[in-house]
């Protein structure tokens, strides 16, 4: 349900603006009017911030400990940087030789079978045959680079010189083994440095070693690696400790005083007064009125003014249970309702878990999915993302062996073939198909008819005149279809022909009037796009069969060639009609409400209630808080939509 709103008005004397700001930044349960244009946070808090986060990153978890003062602040990190963009270098030095290793010792080990002799003699031996050795790693991604190489050398050194290469394949590196006289050294060193031979060059660590040493020694090195980057973490880790605690504390504190800043920009201000002007819940404007007359004293006056006069700029509050909490946020993945909207959270948490049922409908499939969701629950904090998808998975699964009992269904057709009763039918049958989409169309019906009727009940609080005949008149020729279907196909009686044709008549010319001098052509048009959003509702169906057969198709594989052979095919094709049962009929089920359902009364563009202080107290009336990320150095972070009030 949506939250009442009010707004107040504070005026105060100008030096206690920064208490009052305190004051509401605390109770966390006002939001700031911008009167004048928000300025941004000063640049020496912003550039203290951004520090202190930096470092205060680093820490292994979050400690307790004292707020630093600026010049403290600015002494503590000034001795602390230094000494961390060391050990930031060198960590990043190292992350850098643990991604290039292996790519240099695949390249040269692929030469050694080609050069077993050569592989084995170091500098030294080839020095006292006049001779020298270059191992290298080119970066040849076209691989362009080692005939450019090879033509190059043998303009420059004749037939003086030997080159092996490893095989060159696109995207790969290539080892190189040069052997020249040694005399000619200088003259290849300044080939290879030319931009067009690309070296990933090989680390002077290695020099002077033999091919096989070089690899050798790279492959101990790459081993050793693990180990170094760990005492550079912990040196980091080590280096920050002491200091941590001050530093978490110091940078919620900044971020405080940052938000005050920001606010203190969207106040009127005077040389002598202030004036702000905020939103808070109705039912807690005495508690924010006497937290400031509390701090402030005789120094503040608060003026509730009307809420009408300033309905263009209100934001959203929504309070609905935890339970509904998922769904509130895909509720605003679309939009979040604005003022005057009706809050379709709890319709949203009712219909999705049951279209997807509807779709799954497997007593097994269901119970992995229940499982799967209640132990996301169990092992992910309460108000994460995960453990709320978890929510949502597992009231799918709840409703999938719901339906799953209804349609007799375990593993698609094998608890049909094992003998378990279809409470209603066996969608794998020969007869399912006509009851399946008479009840995929007779939920579209419901729940078309129930947005417009939700679009009638908004459109008369709105006094939108033409809205509301425009859903009435569809709502008649809906009506009127039921009753003409009924009586041709269901035996309804004669009686109904003549309302249910008065009705269709009626509700024609309702919409089309509606419409206004283009009603002849666009009532109609909106009518049919009305019973195209109640035919939209068969993909329950058909995704249900894709299912029910994709599972029948895994149970006859299971069947054929040996025992074990069939149970690891017929799994697998369980596991992945469980993994699109797990997303496909989701997203099918989110597209019906949002384009056919939402579509009939929902507006949405609504704002989200955003607090000083970043999120909503907790208050007489609620019975938890929801924890917020800390508040953007800009202005106030909004209330999730959902959190109580």
């Amino acid at each position: 349900m949506m939250v009442p709103l009010t707004q107040l008005e504070v005026a105060g004397l100008r030096p206690r603006l920064d208490d009052a700001l305190a004051a509401l930044q605390e109770l966390r349960l006002a939001e700031v009017v911008t009167i004048v244009d928000p300025g941004e946070t000063p640049s020496d808090l912003a550039d203290l911030i951004v520090r202190t986060d930096a470092v205060r990153a680093l820490a292994d978890q979050p400690a307790i400990g004292a707020v630093l003062g600026d010049a403290a602040l600015r002494t503590t990190l000034d001795h602390l940087e230094p000494e961390v963009a060391k050990l930031l270098a060198e960590e990043e030095e190292l992350r850098g030789e643990a991604e290039a290793l292996p790519r240099s010792i695949e390249a040269l080990d692929a030469l050694q079978p080609l050069v077993p002799e050569l592989g084995r003699l170091n500098d030294r031996q080839l020095a006292n045959l006049g001779l020298a050795s270059m191992a290298l790693v080119l970066d040849d991604p076209d691989l362009r680079i080692v005939p450019e190489l090879t033509r190059q050398l043998a303009e420059l050194l004749g037939r003086g010189h030997l080159m092996v290469t490893s095989a060159a394949t696109p995207g790969s590196p290539v080892g190189c083994l040069l052997v020249l006289r040694r005399a000619n050294l200088p003259d290849v060193n300044a080939l290879l440095g030319t931009e067009r031979i690309v070296e990933v060059g090989v680390p002077a660590a290695y020099a002077g070693k033999s091919l096989r040493a070089t690899v050798e020694a790279m492959r101990r090195r790459l081993t050793a690696l693990p180990g170094e980057r760990d005492r550079v973490r912990a040196q980091l880790a080590a280096t920050v400790k002491p200091v941590a605690g001050s530093l978490h504390a110091t940078s919620a504190d900044l971020r405080a005083r940052a938000e005050r800043a920001v606010a203190a920009t969207q106040a009127d201000l005077s040389s002598r007064t202030f004036v702000l002007r905020l939103w808070v819940p109705a039912k807690q404007t005495a508690r924010v009125e006497r937290a400031l007359a509390d701090r402030l004293g005789p120094a503040v006056a608060v003026e509730r003014l009307d809420t009408r006069a300033h309905a263009e700029d209100q934001p959203v509050l929504l309070r609905n249970p935890t339970s509904w909490q998922p769904f509130q946020q895909l509720v605003g993945l679309l939009s979040w309702p604005a003022r005057g909207d009706l809050d379709p959270t709890g319709l949203t948490a009712l219909a999705l878990p049951i279209f997807f049922g509807v779709m799954v409908g497997d007593v097994v499939y269901g119970a992995l999915l229940l499982g799967a969701g209640w132990w996301l629950r169990l092992h992910w904090p309460k108000r994460t993302t995960i453990s709320e998808v978890g929510r949502v998975v597992a009231l799918g699964g709840a409703w999938t062996v719901l339906f799953g009992l209804l349609y007799g269904e375990a593993l698609g057709s094998l608890g049909h073939s094992i003998g378990m009763p279809a409470l209603w039918f066996y969608r794998g049958g020969p007869t399912a198909l006509q009851p399946l989409l008479l009840f995929s169309l007779a939920i579209g019906l419901i729940h078309v008819v129930l947005g417009l009727l939700l679009g009638v009940w908004t459109a008369a609080r709105g006094h939108h005149h033409r809205h509301l005949a425009s859903k009435a008149g569809t709502l008649l020729v809906l009506a009127g279809l039921f009753g003409l279907a009924g009586v041709a196909a269901a035996g309804f009686p004669p009686e109904v022909l003549t309302p249910a044709v008065a009705a269709l008549v009626v509700g024609v010319v309702v919409a089309c009037v509606s419409q206004g001098a283009l009603g002849l052509l666009l009532g109609p048009l909106d009518l049919l796009g009305t019973l195209g959003n109640v035919l939209s509702y068969l993909r329950l169906a058909a995704v249900g069969l894709a299912s029910t057969y994709l599972a029948e198709v895994a149970n006859q594989l299971g069947t054929r060639g040996p025992l074990l052979l069939g149970l690891l095919v017929a799994t697998l094709f369980h596991a992945l009609n469980l993994a699109l049962a797990a997303f496909s009929p989701t997203i099918q089920a989110l597209r019906l409400h949002y384009v056919e359902f939402f579509g009939q009364f929902y507006e949405g563009g609504g704002r989200l209630f955003a607090p000083l202080g970043g999120s909503v107290a907790q208050g007489p009336e609620s019975e938890s808080v929801t924890a917020l990320p800390s508040p953007a150095l800009t202005s106030p972070e909004p209330v999730p939509a959902g959190s109580p009030v």
